[in-house]
């Protein structure tokens, strides 16, 4: 009778596990199976491309981010395109991908090189670790109001077919798994593209363009082996990145081609008249973190602006630090990932000087001053570095000087001159974009960096100077992280 009781747990035990299984396996696919279109993803730059006319040539900022695979150079047949089947639209490119930054180191540089160039779309592959990529997607959410898209691999093998991932209990093991019972995806490129991206695209709404399967019929199809659209075992050639650029371009034309005028409220046009007087002040209310006005002309003078009774100079977010330059035994890297401005209001040249470097170069000295600033400290590469005024800080793990020795074998020489810049942007020159025909896009950032909520602008400007404004322009992050 004990025996048979004990038999019954066991087989209640059971039971109750493989439910459980049975559930977690079901609410993994639900969370990797997406039900919102791409089109409605990226609503705001397919309206930009699909209503752009000869008349009103609209502006799309794109970026393209990355690492090497982005660096290599197809984007270009992507943009030569784009030029070609939409010239009513202004397409305004950078590609700042960095090659051999997998996610862990690219998640150093993100910050910094989205708030330089703020774009409305941008366009996403890296490989590295999936939480570092999760890290990478939540900046892109919670720093901009851009559009995504995300690219899943290439093929530089034949890729496995998808496996169901969870709970299976028949023999037959499906094609592209592994395990016994709970399957999982045998490759770890398989995995992220079939499984993590997609989940992360669902999680964070993001466009989706599957390269990965793609590249997989298109090399069954052809009967053509990897290695013919590859350089090595990972970059593709000239063949290979021409197959990047095409099914890239398939995918973009179908979401502008089937856009059905889906809109999205990340970002908010307002009208010029949009000001209303308080206190015989003209003021804005808006909610988001970074505010830009649009005029057909330039302005007589930058207006007077306070956003929550601050000033833009007392704004952190006013003030953006450029990309350290480059390390000249590894061009493509900056010296340093990341500097963290901490309270720095003051616009200048940083210069880093390194001394007494290793013949491993994993350890030297540097001193650093500022164009107006002056002497801020010396500090060694094994230790973070604040500098004397609080300004800015430097962790160690960010200096590049040991993984480009390790890259290239060749040593820096001393002394070694490292610069960046501090640029104050609410309130210098505006952004001005070429739109053709003698016409001119201006743009002023009358605040960013702002906390992700509602904010309250007052705007002092001389009589008739917002005659030729055309808008205003919040943006609003979908990420409410500060």
């Amino acid at each position: 009778m004990q025996r048979f009781a004990r038999w019954k747990s066991l087989g209640m035990l059971c039971s109750i596990g493989l439910v459980v299984l049975w559930v977690a396996t079901w609410v993994k696919h639900r969370l990797e199976v997406d039900t919102a279109s791409d089109e409605q993803k990226i609503a705001r730059s397919l309206e930009i491309i699909r209503t752009s006319t000869p008349e009103n040539r609209k502006v799309l900022k794109v970026l393209f981010y990355g690492q090497s695979i982005t660096a290599s150079g197809w984007h270009k047949a992507v943009v030569e395109h784009w030029h070609e089947k939409y010239p009513n639209t202004i397409f305004v490119v950078q590609n700042r991908a960095l090659g051999g930054f997998s996610s862990q180191l690219l998640v150093r540089t993100t910050e910094q090189d989205i708030a330089a160039f703020y774009p409305d779309l941008i366009i996403f592959h890296v490989y590295g670790n999936h939480r570092a990529y999760e890290q990478i997607i939540r900046l892109f959410r919670s720093r901009t109001a851009a559009d995504i898209i995300v690219q899943t691999d290439h093929a530089e093998i034949l890729p496995d077919l998808p496996c169901p991932e969870g709970l299976q209990l028949t023999l037959h093991r499906q094609p592209g798994c592994s395990g016994f019972g709970w399957l999982h995806q045998r490759l770890w490129g398989d995995e992220m593209s079939y499984h993590i991206i997609p989940y992360y695209a669902k999680k964070y709404a993001l466009a989706l363009e599957p390269q990965r399967t793609w590249w997989r019929d298109y090399l069954l199809r052809t009967h053509v082996g990897p290695q013919l659209l590859l350089v090595d075992n990972v970059h593709p050639n000239a063949r290979g990145k021409d197959l990047l650029a095409t099914f890239f371009n398939q995918y973009f034309d179908n979401l502008v081609e089937h856009w059905n005028g889906e809109k999205e409220n990340n970002i908010i046009s307002l009208p010029p008249s949009a000001p209303h007087s308080i206190d015989g002040q003209e003021t804005i209310d808006f909610d988001g973190s970074r505010l830009e006005l649009f005029s057909r002309k330039a302005l007589a003078s930058w207006p007077t602006v306070t956003i929550d009774k601050s000033l833009p100079k007392e704004i952190d977010g006013c003030y953006q630090v450029s990309r350290a330059t480059p390390i000249e035994t590894a061009p493509d890297w900056p010296t340093i990932r990341r500097i963290t401005l901490l309270h720095d209001h003051t616009p200048e040249v940083w210069t880093a000087t390194l001394t007494k470097i290793s013949s491993d170069q994993k350890t030297f000295e540097f001193n650093i001053s500022g164009s107006v600033s002056g002497d801020e400290g010396t500090g060694n590469s094994t230790m973070d570095f604040v500098s004397k005024s609080g300004k800015f800080s430097i962790q160690a793990k960010d200096w590049m000087v040991e993984p480009a020795f390790v890259a290239s074998h060749v040593p820096l020489r001393v002394p070694y001159k490292v610069q960046w810049s501090v640029n104050y942007i609410c309130g210098d020159d505006p952004e001005v974009i070429d739109r053709g025909d003698g016409v001119k896009e201006y743009r002023y950032i009358l605040g960013t960096g702002l906390y992700n909520r509602n904010h309250t602008v007052k705007l002092s400007f001389p009589a008739n100077d917002l005659a030729d404004a055309t808008e205003f322009r919040e943006y609003r992050p979908p990420l409410r992280e500060n």
